[in-house]
């Protein structure tokens, strides 16, 4: 169990790294079919707005494309009825330099994700458009939207859902659905599907997940699903909240609790099998408080999402979620909280999850006792089922610490659990599982390797096929379970800051067996160096919390965030980390403080969105 509260942090002195590396990859699968060199979907080139309105004075989507923002957390959906029709979504930080804040992507392409056209979802500030003025969001004053996903159903229609919210009081944090027709060239509405209050501290809702009901023999048919945490404030109890539509989006039920007997839950994700049956799958913590074990619960409803069954366990594991501790914790605190009011990276508070204060570190008030510089990350369940299967089989993928490979940590990074007082690290590695008829299987891993970490896994059936994708660092040349993705810790400059390593790469697995063998694909045509300092004022990195992949049939399209095209620097104002450093530009006064970046479109946060089409 991984609480924070009460353990003593363990260190070794010695940080050479050359025993700790696993040795030579174990497998060497032939690979799925990559139809096409990987491309971003997040382009440089201008944005259109939602149904061909005109782009009016002070629109802030007029700096989208040109202006070079981050941009992360990606989704993806293939049409059902036309696989030549992709979309994704993201949040997206070009709206930032206009409107002030963060908003959610909407990227379309034709020809099955070769090229794209990207815009926004109607209804950000200073969106003049009738859809933008008729949405519920802009109406509340709501400023920011994000954690995009996405869903088709058979006709064509689109449905996209996300959270919206303040970043100062009010809150106000919402969680929304989006429709659009003529498969997704035409928006037509945003409803507002569960909301909070306007207190920073209280309630709020995050973590969306969506799908819609395409089963081939399902009397539901149709039906659109949606999940979601809701957070409640310091010290509350998380829970999953569902709501579903059964007139294509127009209006939906009241939120419903589904999560009993669990005091911290988050990231559901939703699978429909091919008769209707609805199967939500969610994280539960360890916790000191509900004395719960990490695991994956799930939840099942056979009457159209109108009830649901008591949570059962489909796998229990060993968390792989980074964790550290603060140089200075207060100043971290403190410096998060002012990223966060900017529009400059989300909110990193720790959880019973962590060990130690810190889910990422930087330079400055970001940085950490270990000298690593890294982005958040936690263990996460998805889900899917195939539509068209004659089964009702139902199939899970997780990361998690690898059994056997915790060893104690020679800095305060941590990933494992505890043994006693003594701080630990593993790998991480993803897992596959499957309910049939018999119950879940053991979970296994889907692409074994002796080195290298693996997380952020999605997972979707369709037409026999199951097509996975995930981050994987197996070509980090300075891997070891002691270091994050992309450190050196053999490797120290002055400061004590690691070395960066360009080591992180997307790779996919498909299988048309059930899972019983996945041949495995290297997506990204260059490794990336994840930790680049993008956010809180260039001094701690951000990598989103998810991958994405959909598909029909065979065709699958698989999206990341990925900052090969970042433009690094040197952060005049701290010394050490270079590697990590973007560009920017700032002047010292002659009291010696520094400016604010005044070059920031100028390549320095130009983290995008990737994607890959496969067959398998």
């Amino acid at each position: 169990m991984r609480h924070r509260r009460g353990i003593q942090l363990f260190t070794v002195a010695a940080f050479s790294a050359g025993a700790l590396v696993l040795g030579p990859t174990l497998l060497t699968a032939q690979a799925s079919t990559v139809v096409r060199t990987d491309t971003p979907v997040t382009v440089d080139a201008p944005y259109v707005k939602a149904n061909g309105r005109a782009i009016t004075p002070g629109d802030a989507i007029a700096a989208c494309g040109a202006n070079r923002r981050q941009q992360n957390e990606p989704s993806a959906a293939v049409d059902a009825r036309m696989a030549s029709i992709v979309v994704a979504g993201s949040n997206d930080y070009c709206t930032v330099e206009i409107a002030g804040g963060t908003w959610t992507g909407f990227y379309r392409s034709t020809d099955s994700g070769a090229t794209w056209t990207d815009s926004l979802l109607p209804g950000y500030p200073t969106d003049t458009s009738p859809e933008g003025q008729a949405s519920p969001l802009q109406r509340a004053g709501i400023t920011n939207a994000g954690d995009p996903v996405q869903a088709w159903d058979l006709q064509g229609r689109l449905f996209y859902m996300g959270n919206a919210f303040n970043r100062v009081a009010p809150q106000n944090g919402s969680v929304w659905v989006a429709s659009y027709d003529q498969d997704a060239a035409r928006y037509l509405r945003t409803v507002i599907v569960g909301k909070a209050g306007p207190a920073l501290n209280g309630r709020f809702n995050d973590k969306t997940a969506i799908e819609v009901d395409r089963g081939v023999s399902s009397p539901h048919q149709g039906n659109v699903y949606a999940a979601w945490s809701l957070f409640q404030g310091i010290g509350g109890n998380n829970s999953i909240q569902f709501v579903r539509s059964t007139d294509h989006g127009a209006t939906f039920s009241h939120p419903m609790k589904i999560s009993t007997g669990s005091k911290n839950v988050q990231n559901a994700d939703i699978a429909v099998t091919s008769n209707g049956t609805v199967y939500i799958a969610y994280r539960q913590f360890d916790s000191n408080r509900g004395h719960q074990e990490s695991s994956i619960q799930y939840v099942v409803s056979r009457d159209g999402g109108a009830t649901f069954s008591p949570p059962a366990t489909a796998a229990t594991f060993e968390p792989f979620d980074a964790a550290d501790s603060a140089g200075d914790p207060a100043a971290a605190e403190a410096a998060h909280e002012k990223a966060y009011q900017a529009a400059d990276g989300p909110e990193s508070e720790p959880g019973e999850e962590s060990v130690g204060d810190s889910r990422d570190c930087g330079s400055g008030p970001f940085a950490c006792q270990s000298g690593f510089v890294f982005f958040r990350h936690d263990s996460q369940p998805r889900i899917t089922a195939d539509p068209k299967a004659s089964n009702q089989n139902v199939y899970l993928v997780y990361d998690a610490t690898i059994p056997g490979t915790e060893q104690a940590s020679q800095t305060t990074y941590n990933t494992a659990d505890p043994s006693g007082t003594t701080l630990r690290v593993g790998q991480g590695g993803v897992y596959f599982a499957m309910m049939g008829a018999g119950g879940w299987t053991t979970p296994r891993l889907v692409s074994p390797t002796a080195r290298g970490h693996q997380f952020f896994p999605d997972i979707n059936a369709d037409g026999g096929v199951l097509h996975a994708v995930w981050h994987d660092s197996r070509n980090d040349p300075a891997y070891s379970v002691q270091y994050p993705p992309g450190n050196n810790g053999a490797v120290r400059d002055s400061a004590g800051f690691a070395a960066a390593t360009a080591g992180l790469d997307t790779y996919a697995a498909s299988s048309t067996d059930g899972g019983g063998t996945w041949a495995v694909a290297r997506l990204s045509g260059s490794s990336q160096m994840p930790n680049y300092e993008m956010f809180g004022d260039r001094r701690v990195p951000f990598h989103g919390d998810y991958n994405y992949v959909s598909s029909v049939g065979s065709f699958a399209y698989n999206t990341w965030t990925d900052t090969r095209q970042v433009a690094p620097g040197d952060d005049p104002r701290y010394a050490g980390g270079v590697g990590f450093d973007v560009l920017q530009c700032r002047t010292q006064d002659s009291t010696g403080a520094w400016s604010a970046d005044t070059c920031p479109n100028a390549g320095g946060l130009d983290q995008d969105i990737f994607g890959a089409a496969t067959t398998g």
